[in-house]
Order: structure tokens, then C-alpha cells, then sequence
């Protein structure tokens, strides 16, 4: 099979498994044919028969010479780290996803003024002070925003929750450029989104005084004591954005957007500095959360009460509002409000 008989999606997963050395087999899927995975089956084949990859019994696929030889520049961003292949397909699949709406994959964010996302290997070198626990597989810059991004498939993993917050220490300081990160960005499997959006949610809401209060903070150099915990989040991390891999160009959008629609929403309404909410209007509290933070919407329960003087009102995408509504007593009476586009939103 000569090169020219390679279609596009098979010279890009050639590329990309130049670059990540690995990546497991339904995501090879995938990144062939996103919609049907049986023609991408067909298109997998070849690449295998006439020996440009090779796909090994534990579901991995990893380049073999021939397949390396048509991208002699291609620069390895991961390695495998004492055999982890399950970390590193991690951080592939992740690079897959982004890169396939058009996110430019490099070793640095310094080479270019595009969107980009640097592989958490990479930004290791970069950035000092990550404890070696952390789970991000890379970090995500567009905007002002520079998201540590998660796979967490399932939402069934291990969660080391001091150890992602040497994500966000502020003393590793770079004259060049600021490498604490903005917030996080979790890739959920499609089909457990709304599960696992109300399970991190009933998990911090357990222990929201200690997690989302404002506390002193130290930043820790020491390694922390491994801990199996579900995952949950805390003021620490800023923004916790949930996705999947098909809302995932809508999500970025959403984020890139959010703050110019708040400003649209609130008009002339200044916030209100005693609540997390983002502003009152007409005797109601408003909650804007348009690109599903789930530190967002802890705040939000945390503070609605269902006897209380003050009427709310929550802006939501569609596709969150079981999610809004996980606590039916406590937002009984609430006024939600779905959004799809600023101009679909009209305030009252």
C-alpha cells in the first residue's frame, strides 16, 4: 500500500501516534470516522495489514517504522513513563479530541498565538511545582483562559484533590509567561455526562464548608499522601468546565464567550457582592452558568434556599437542566431559563 493510497484520516492518526507513541483502538476509531465506527473499522485495517501500525492485545495501537517514516519531523510529545500505557493513551486521547476541532497540539505554548494545547509531559518542563500525582493529561490555552484538562471517562477514577491544586500555585512565577492555570476542563463519556456532572456535584455539596469556602492556603512542595477519593472540586480550582467529546468545539466556544454574555445578560445590573450570583434584576437573583461550570453550580445550591425572601432565577444550557434541577426542594420556585444564543435570552 503506497503512501498515496493513504487517505487524510490515515496519514493524521500515522501523525498522531508519531507524536503520542500510542493510542487506544476505539479512539484510533474515532479519529478515523467519528460518526461510524464500522467504515472507520475498514480504514483501520490496511494501516495494520501493510504494517504502519500495530494494535497489541491490551487495546493499544503504537506506530511501527514504516508508518514513522512518513513523518520523519514528528516530534514525540509523550513517553511512556515506565510502561504507564494507560496514562499516556490518556493524554493522547485527549490530544485526539482537541486536534480534531481544529486545536493546534505543540510542546509550548511560546511558538505560536493560536489556540493550542501543550500535553501535560510537555508542560511538566515548563512549569515547576506540579505534584506527581496530579491527573491532567496537558493544558489548554485559548482567550485569557488556560485549562488543565481531564480524562475522566466514566467519572470513576481516583481523585487526588490537593494534588491538582499545585496546578493553581501562584509563587512558580514565569517572567514570560503566567503558567498558573484559569480552571479546569473535564471529557466525559457522552452517555454518563449528566451522571457524572450530579455525582462531583453531590460530592462536594457533602463537603462543601471545607471545599468551597475561601480558606487559608498553603502550597505544599512535599508529595501528598495518596488517597482513593471520588472526584470533587473546590474553590481552588476557579472554573470546573464538563464536557464530552461531541459538545466539545461548542464548549470551548461557550467558555471563550462567557464572559461577553454575562455582560449581555446583566446590562446595567452590577453584581452582588454578598452572593456568588452574578446579578440581580426585577427582585430576582440570577445564576448565568452557560458553559456547565460545575464549581458554579455548587455555589449556586449552596446558597439557594427554598424558604427564604429572595426569588432565583438560573440561565442553563438545554442540555443541563436535570442537572439545575438535581434538588428539586431546594429549587422549588426557581425561574429557569434555557440558553442556546445571547439573543435567545430575554430578561424579564
Amino acid at each position: 500500500m503506497a503512501m498515496t493510497n493513504l487517505k487524510q484520516p490515515q496519514l493524521n492518526l500515522i501523525r498522531h501516534l508519531c507524536q503520542f507513541g500510542t493510542l487506544d483502538y476505539q479512539s484510533c476509531l474515532y479519529f478515523l470516522n467519528s460518526d461510524n465506527r464500522v467504515k472507520a473499522s475498514y480504514s483501520f485495517r490496511p494501516l495494520t495489514k501493510h504494517k504502519y501500525i500495530s494494535k497489541h492485545e491490551n487495546g493499544s495501537v503504537t506506530v511501527l517504522a514504516k508508518g514513522r517514516a512518513l513523518f520523519p519531523n514528528a516530534e514525540l510529545l509523550v513517553t511512556s513513563g515506565g510502561g504507564n500505557t494507560v496514562r499516556v493513551n490518556s493524554i493522547s486521547r485527549t490530544a485526539m479530541f482537541l486536534n480534531k476541532i481544529g486545536i493546534m497540539i505543540t510542546a509550548s505554548p511560546y511558538t505560536t498565538k493560536y489556540w493550542c494545547f501543550v500535553p501535560s509531559t510537555c508542560w511538566r518542563r515548563i512549569r515547576h511545582g506540579i505534584l506527581s500525582t496530579t491527573r491532567f493529561t496537558g493544558i489548554l490555552f485559548f482567550k485569557e483562559h488556560r485549562l488543565a484538562v481531564y480524562d475522566i471517562g466514566d467519572g470513576k477514577m481516583d481523585w487526588q484533590l490537593r494534588a491538582e491544586k499545585s496546578l493553581f500555585y501562584s509563587r512558580f512565577f514565569d517572567e514570560e509567561f503566567d503558567t498558573t492555570v484559569t480552571g479546569m476542563l473535564f471529557i466525559c463519556d457522552e452517555d454518563k455526562r449528566v451522571e457524572i456532572a450530579k455525582r462531583i456535584i453531590r460530592e462536594t455539596m457533602w463537603q462543601r464548608k471545607r471545599l468551597i469556602e475561601t480558606e487559608d492556603y498553603n502550597e505544599r512542595e512535599r508529595p501528598l499522601k495518596f488517597a482513593r477519593t471520588p472526584i470533587r472540586v473546590t474553590w481552588r480550582y476557579n472554573h470546573v468546565y464538563l464536557t464530552t467529546p461531541k459538545l466539545l468545539k461548542e464548549s470551548i466556544k461557550r467558555i471563550a464567550d462567557e464572559e461577553i454574555n454575562l455582560e449581555q445578560f446583566r446590562g446595567n445590573q452590577d453584581g452582588n457582592h454578598l452572593s456568588k450570583s452574578d446579578f440581580d434584576d426585577c427582585n430576582y437573583r440570577y445564576f448565568v452558568n452557560t458553559a456547565t461550570d460545575l464549581l458554579k453550580y455548587v455555589y449556586m445550591f449552596s446558597e439557594i434556599e427554598p424558604y427564604d425572601s429572595i426569588n432565583y432565577a438560573i440561565v442553563v444550557p438545554p442540555e443541563d437542566i436535570s442537572i439545575a434541577q438535581m434538588y428539586p426542594k431546594k429549587t422549588k420556585g426557581v425561574k429557569f431559563y434555557e440558553y442556546r444564543h445571547s439573543k435567545d435570552f430575554i430578561s424579564n
